[in-house]
């Protein structure tokens, strides 16, 4: 608000003037003001200029005040008065908010006409209809008023609009004011209303145009700070810079420790510095900034932590929280002088704020990220294994030290596709024939196939074949779909070498061994049926042969898997296929393994008597042997072991393990050459100690053995079935809880192998 005084009030005119001299002398006065306030641009300053100068050139008028009109409150301010000395009265009429309606200047917003108060207790008796709340200060106003007074009271309009009211009074000089001046004061006040919504719109476009200069430093400074202390360092001096203030800080919150630190300050004084390095939010001079997320605008308070502010003369300040997405991540204090509350835009500088808590939201998550890749980096680098990592379209994104080196590669190809990696690395299998895509290590984790111990060939450092052994797994993202894949890898060429011979060892041992057995064998069953036809033929004998018998035939079957796993290993191994009623083969299984498994019940359930399938008999029947006598192994001697046999297709299976279904079958499905086909599937259960899932992991890996095993073995069993069942075109998984028994299920295609003539 402009207060003015004007100059002494002349004494009254000693000779009359022609009323239409003075009438037109008048008017060309107020037209020359006119002009003169088209040509203010500056709201303040054409509110302070408007009653002086009318005052000045209207010989009528001696004071006057200047009421503008607020929409978004719905009340009038006075915004200026001049030739009125209110004294201690000053503070209540500068509080005064009248509605339309209210008062005499409410009354001309409402009526949109001028009005002429001739006497002064009309005026008193209007200007008090006001609400409860306004008649002190409404009171305190009149009680300055002079006992001579007549006052017009003109609306400022721009057409239909009433923008403010404009009071013009005599305080009993000559000449008086009249009825006959309305006309011309009211022209007056039209274009005075219009001179004024000329400066109010200049002065919203200057604010928009300061706001997007401030936009444009933000963005600016946010895109050019290289790091956090940068950062906020320079966006406060971009706030200081719009609200034209020179003393501020910017404090960031550690919300894990409801902590605010020091982050950045101007002008500040040192003690203060020194106190707010670092507090707790209870408590903080910005408390409820930093809990509602809401501005806060207030005199300067002793006991606040802000008396080192009030000791360098500061009065006022102005708390704006940082919000990134609705989370207060800081605040910026401002600090002047009593006027620093009403020259803020607070909607401005909450956008602000909304920007620069983004910002620094961003800039810490960066830095918490870099450091978190550091540190995975460092972990990584220091694995002794190769370790590669693929996004979702299978393109290379990370690589260890390790790996590099084990690949023979200078540089990391980022961003390789996997298509072009059999051919890069010449990964080929370990007969020497190039892999296709899909039996890619990275593809086959792609597929959702967790895998371990995969050995392939690849080029190594000296340009020699390199034997890789590769373990990998899928990465899920937070909706449990596929974001990537992970693979491990190690060179295992000199280990290949020695098991391969090994196996070489194994292959002639067991070969030299099968003979002796078999004849002890044939020997022991002879003597046994020679025994069995004796007249008196001794129990313990009998029992004995019987025991010798049972132990040779286990020494072969332990013979016969180290023959098969050499015949794998070395290519030479083959099916010999025909159709077998599969459900008569299994039965044929049980009555033979009865001496082994005991008098445990075996209960054996088909969709059909007859279930014919394609398949090589005598590794079925293995393969059947091995499932049984594990079951049996691995659980009590009293506990049933349940087998069953259906006929299901490949698209029904697909469907009941679409929840988390096992990798083995996964892949599977993901590699056959028909949407849909009948298939064979075989289940064994028993209620026996269960698997871990650390076994779990390991069960189809050769020499690998149980925890809690009873009986002899060389953990070839599950190994054998597995190659023997995909041999088959088929798949084989188990599911299992410690302590509640396991299953394991055999998929094998009723028609038999892909591309099967026969023999395979």
């Amino acid at each position: 608000m402009t207060v003015t005084q004007p100059p002494l009030v002349g004494e009254t005119f000693e000779q009359p003037i022609n009323d239409a001299e003075q009438r037109s002398e008048v008017l060309a006065n107020l037209l020359d003001v006119s002009t003169y306030l088209v040509s203010v641009l500056n709201p303040n300053e054409l509110f302070a200029g408007l009653v002086r100068r009318v005052v000045e050139v209207v010989p009528a008028v001696q004071a006057g005040l200047l009421w503008i009109y607020d929409r978004r409150q719905t009340t009038l301010h006075l915004e200026s008065f001049y030739g009125l000395d209110f004294g201690p009265a000053s503070e209540a009429v500068c509080r005064l908010r009248l509605r339309p309606g209210e008062g005499l200047a409410g009354e001309a917003l409402r009526r949109g006409e001028p009005l002429l108060i001739e006497t002064r207790s009309s005026y008193r008796d209007l200007a008090r209809r006001v609400s409860p709340r306004s008649e002190p200060d409404v009171c305190a106003f009149l009680e300055r008023l002079p006992r001579e007074l007549t006052a017009v009271i003109l609306p400022l309009r721009i057409g239909t609009e009433v923008i403010g009211v404009l009071e013009l009074m005599n305080l009993g000089n000559r000449p008086q004011l009249r009825r006959t001046d309305l006309q011309v004061l009211q022209t007056f006040s039209n274009l005075a209303a219009g001179a004024i919504k000329n400066a109010q719109l200049h002065a919203q476009m200057q604010a928009h145009q300061r706001r997007l200069e401030a936009f444009g430093a933000i963005g600016t400074v946010i895109s050019t700070a290289a790091d956090l202390d940068e950062l906020v360092r320079n966006v406060l001096d971009v706030v200081l810079g719009v609200v034209d203030a020179s003393v501020g800080v910017l404090l960031l919150l550690d919300p894990g420790r409801a902590m605010l630190q020091l982050g950045a300050w101007r002008n500040i004084p040192p003690q203060f510095v020194e106190q707010h390095r670092e507090m707790h939010v209870a408590g903080a001079m910005c408390e409820e900034a930093v809990r509602y997320g809401q501005p806060i605008r207030r005199p300067l308070i002793a006991g606040s932590g802000e008396e080192a502010l009030i000791e360098e003369g500061l009065s006022s300040c102005a708390y704006i929280p940082l919000l990134a997405g609705g989370t207060v991540v800081g605040v910026v204090g401002i600090y002047g002088d009593p006027t620093l509350p009403e020259r803020i835009d607070v909607q401005t500088l909450m956008m602000m704020g909304n920007l620069i808590g983004f910002a620094i939201a961003n800039v810490r998550l960066y830095q918490e990220s870099h450091i978190e890749r550091r540190k995975l980096t460092a972990v990584i680098n220091s694995i002794v294994e190769g370790v590669v990592l693929c996004d979702r379209l299978g393109r290379l994104v990370l690589a260890n030290r390790t790996a590099m080196e084990l690949l023979s590669s200078d540089s990391f190809p980022y961003q390789q596709p996997i298509s072009s990696m059999a051919d890069f690395y010449a990964i080929r299998d370990l007969d020497g024939r190039a892999l296709p895509v899909e039996r890619l290590p990275l593809t086959r984790a792609l597929a959702g196939e967790v895998f371990h111990d995969y050995r392939v060939l690849l080029r190594g450092a000296s340009g020699e074949d390199t034997v890789m052994s590769f373990s990998g797994a899928p990465v899920y993202g937070d909706m449990n779909t596929i974001e990537g894949a992970v693979v491990i890898f190690r060179d295992i060429t000199e280990h290949q070498k020695l098991e391969r011979a090994k196996d070489d060892f194994l292959a002639v041992a067991a070969h030299e061994l099968r003979s002796p057995l078999a004849a002890v064998r044939s020997y022991a069953d002879l003597l046994i049926r020679r025994e069995q036809r004796r007249e008196k033929e001794d129990a313990t004998d009998l029992r004995g042969l019987t025991i010798l018998s049972q132990q040779v035939s286990h020494m072969l079957r332990l013979v016969d898997n180290l023959l098969d796993m050499s015949r794998l290993d070395a290519g030479l191994f083959s099916l010999q296929l025909q159709r077998v009623n599969l459900v008569a083969l299994t039965q044929q299984v049980i009555d033979q393994l009865r001496p082994t498994i005991g008098e445990r019940d075996v209960k054996l359930t088909s969709d059909a008597p007859d279930l014919l399938v394609t398949c090589d008999p005598l590794r079925i029947r293995q393969v059947l042997t091995n499932l049984l006598v594990n079951a049996a192994r691995y659980s009590g001697s009293g506990a049933p072991i349940e087998m069953t046999e259906v006929v299901i297709r490949s698209d029904v299976l697909a469907m009941r393990y679409t929840h988390q279904p096992p990798a083995t079958l996964r892949s599977w499905l993901a590699g056959m050459h028909h949407e849909s086909q009948p298939l064979a599937l075989i289940t064994v259960r028993d209620y026996g100690i269960g698997m871990s899932e650390e076994t779990m992991q390991r069960l189809f890996r050769r020499y690998v053995r149980g925890r809690h095993r009873s009986g002899e073995g060389l953990g070839l069993g599950l190994y054998l079935s597995y190659e023997l069942v995909v041999r088959h075109g088929g798949t084989i998984w188990a599911e299992s809880i410690e302590g509640r028994g396991s299953t394991f299920y055999v998929v094998l295609p009723l028609e038999g192998p892909p591309q099967s003539n026969g023999s395979t």
